[in-house]
């Protein structure tokens, strides 16, 4: 299924159905394109304001970084669906099958690539939230706000479904490392997160 090709509705319909797939982590690559291009927005909605015209090159950085960032987000959405089957097909096999259990680990595994370079996606997301909070058109603000609450989200899907498939895999090293690392890089997405929350309150958008 090409995610991207289908309408806001029939995504919803979709995802409603009495189907595992898409789910979670096609939704959080989905939220994570959305975050992306909110960025995108407020950094285009930034040029040509002679207010802002000192931060054109950070925009422009922003616009560059954005687009690379949603279509790897999209191209995730749809790598989530496959992967998903994969799985299913792996615990399919016939328990006879002599490499059954190693197709398993290997499908398992690749099931994790897809939700960790989405929590990798979403880090770089609120990365540039942060961006055009402090230096973009402040008419638009609450949009970078909003991205950030989106990419947030999605860091946490991704973190979810590491998880889930984490807890079938058999070798402890390599669950060991995918926790290492990936726990490295949603405290990266945390501190730019705390950041924004940080600006959300000087604006005044927040008293919590």
């Amino acid at each position: 299924m090409e995610v991207r090709k289908i309408t806001v509705e029939e995504l919803c319909n979709k995802v409603k159905e009495k189907t595992p797939v898409p789910g979670g982590g096609a939704v959080g690559a989905v939220a994570a394109a959305l975050a992306g291009s909110l960025n995108s927005m407020v950094a285009n909605l930034t040029f040509g304001k002679k207010k802002y015209e000192e931060y054109e090159g950070l925009m422009q950085e922003v616009l560059e970084n954005m687009e690379l960032v949603v279509e790897k987000s999209l191209k995730l959405a749809e790598e989530d669906v496959k992967a998903f089957d994969a799985v299913m097909a792996a615990y399919k096999l016939p328990k006879e099958e002599p490499n059954r259990e190693e197709k398993i680990q290997e499908a398992l595994k690749k099931a994790i690539e897809t939700p960790f370079e989405l929590i990798e996606c979403a880090r770089d997301i609120l990365k540039y939230s942060e961006i055009v909070a402090k230096w973009g058109n402040k008419n638009a603000i609450s949009d970078a706000f909003s991205a950030a609450e989106l990419a947030r989200a999605a860091c946490k899907i991704g973190e979810y479904n590491v998880m889930i498939n984490l807890k079938s895999i058999t070798d402890e090293k390599y669950k060991n490392k995918i926790l290492d690392e990936m726990y490295e890089v949603m405290h990266e997405a945390k501190v730019y997160y705390d950041r924004i929350q940080e600006l959300v309150k000087e604006n005044g958008f927040t008293k919590i």
